[in-house]
């Protein structure tokens, strides 16, 4: 028996109701994601902040969301939705406050892992409240309106992002999301209402919990230690996250209260979408970043010209977001998702061979197009192939599997460069606007950087690709159960 209030589920004004509050939430977390990119050389520079330290920057948000993830998808199938999705967009915009006063590149990530923990409960929570409130046949039309908003969000960031760096400084990117915060969190103490009735007893699962960080965190730093050039330190460090990993597998498949119900890996419509988003991840995760990277480092442009030179991503993704959620309900996830994993992995190929700004700008439309027909009927297919008492549990790890594919991309992208060029002169070449120059050999280095950001682009191309068969497949399984 499900644990949800029927009647609600077909009433236009409460889902309006929770429409408007996930579009507002998934549109703050939109802002705050493209905000930090065209700012990253300066954030660096003026930080005194390495290439790893900058990664960091980015991935520390990652980490404190992908680890807290475990904790979020159980409690919300305990003690329900609302209270811990307030609680989220609080802790999102503490953290947001604090980014905004860091003095150096330490309290910064510190501050982004704070912002991490609170959005981990927006980032599932939207999903997984939406879920529950609306019908499985108008689920990937409504998620794919609700990306849209992050879309929006995620616009306005590029939009206004490289002017503030350029006239106000780079803390006031942060310190701008916090009357959105504090607007957002008044809006949905006000309105939004809790649908989900919980059935289970409450626990949590330390031990889970606890290994699983551990390993994240282990594989993070043997990653970066490895571009550092400590190999044997790295070799060691990852090691011991893999074993970790290994431990947390063994257990939550034991517990009778895992902290992440691996068990429902045994639905092929869920795990097989799950491996394609993780793909996905990979393949896309880095790519706007070494964008940004490309055409400050390389190309010589502005923050506030990167952040305009990127909106044809995010305006094509807004469409083709829409598109792909209304093509999912009307002729089936699977044909839809294939599609888009194709065109974005030709996009980061062709971003491979970019030479001119004609060519950047015609791969971020083709990206743009292939991650928007993906992303809504994915995660449509995922969420309605769990029972409802699954939902929390089911978005938590859809939303794992972005996460750890996006730090996963973060580093090969770091570790490639550095392959080619050390560290020490990639974070140079990426702060070299605001120096007089490296040597009398800049011209040749920078021309090295772009080679290493291209080989980047076109290992994610490839490993997006790998996607493609796992949506296929589940277009395949689910024709036979109909035959059957």
């Amino acid at each position: 028996m499900t644990n949800l209030v029927k009647e609600q589920l077909g009433s236009t004004k409460e889902i309006f109701t929770v429409i408007s509050i996930a579009t507002l939430a998934n549109f703050l977390t939109g802002f705050n994601a493209r905000l930090a990119i065209v700012g990253l050389p300066t954030i660096m520079y003026e930080l005194s902040a390495d290439v790893f330290q900058l990664i960091w920057v980015i991935q520390g948000f990652m980490l404190g969301s992908t680890a807290i993830q475990l904790i979020v998808g159980k409690l919300a199938d305990q003690f329900g939705r609302v209270k811990l999705f307030n609680f989220g967009i609080l802790v999102f915009s503490l953290g947001t406050l604090a980014a905004g006063l860091s003095t150096n590149p330490l309290s910064l990530i510190i501050s982004r892992i704070i912002q991490g923990i609170g959005g981990a409960f927006l980032i599932s929570l939207t999903v997984t409240i939406l879920a529950d409130s609306v019908s499985p046949s108008r689920l990937a039309t409504w998620l794919g309106l609700s990306q849209v908003a992050w879309r929006a969000g995620a616009l306005m960031g590029l939009t206004i992002s490289g002017f503030i760096i350029d006239y106000l400084g780079w803390r006031w990117i942060f310190l701008i999301q916090l009357p959105l915060g504090l607007f957002a969190l008044t809006w949905s103490l006000l309105k939004l209402r809790e649908r989900y009735k919980p059935s289970e007893k409450p626990f949590i699962d330390l031990i889970g919990f606890i290994s699983f960080t551990v390993a994240i965190v282990s594989i993070l730093l043997g990653l970066t230690f490895h571009g550092y050039g400590l190999l044997e330190e790295s070799l060691y460090i990852l090691l011991l996250g893999l074993a970790v990993m290994a431990f947390f597998i063994i257990w939550e498949l034991k517990s009778k209260h895992p902290a992440l119900d691996l068990r429902v890996f045994k639905i092929w419509q869920f795990s097989g979408g799950i491996v394609s988003q993780l793909l996905y991840s990979i393949g896309f995760g880095a790519s706007l970043t070494l964008l940004a990277i490309y055409l400050q480092s390389v190309d010589g442009f502005t923050p506030s010209q990167t952040g305009l030179l990127l909106i044809p991503f995010e305006l094509t993704f807004l469409v083709f977001g829409l598109i792909g959620g209304r093509l999912a309900d009307a002729i089936g996830f699977a044909p839809v998702a294939a599609t888009g994993l194709a065109i974005g992995s030709i996009a980061l190929y062709k971003l491979s061979t970019m030479n001119t700004l004609t060519e950047i700008l015609l791969g971020e439309f083709l990206l743009g197009a292939g991650t928007g027909l993906f992303v809504s009927p994915n995660t449509g297919s995922i969420m309605n192939s769990v029972p409802p008492h699954r939902r929390g549990v089911a978005s938590s790890l859809r939303t794992v599997s972005f996460q750890i594919g996006f730090i996963a991309s973060l580093n090969i992208a770091i570790l490639s460069m550095t392959q080619i060029l050390p560290y020490e002169v990639v974070s140079a070449l990426i702060t070299h606007r605001h120096t007089t120059g490296l040597n009398n050999n800049l011209g040749v280095e920078i021309c090295k950087l772009s080679g290493a950001i291209k080989h980047s682009l076109g290992i994610q191309a490839f490993i997006m690709a790998l996607g493609i068969p796992f949506t296929i497949s589940r277009l395949t399984l689910k024709r036979k159960n109909v035959g059957k």
